[in-house]
């Protein structure tokens, strides 16, 4: 499922590279969020990648 909330956004927005290394999401992935979260464009985040953001 593919969900662009704004709790999620803002986790996405605030994760660090570190973070991303520790939660095991692929740093293209987090790019890729990270960009479209500034453009103010929907992101595509699907479950594998909420459960981990939301861990």
């Amino acid at each position: 499922m593919r969900e662009d909330n704004t709790d999620i956004r803002s986790n996405v927005f605030s994760l660090t590279p570190q973070d991303r290394k520790r939660l095991g999401i692929n740093k293209s992935t987090l790019w890729y969020m990270q960009k479209h979260v500034r453009e103010g464009k929907r992101i595509k985040v699907y479950s594998k990648v909420i459960g981990k953001i939301k861990q």
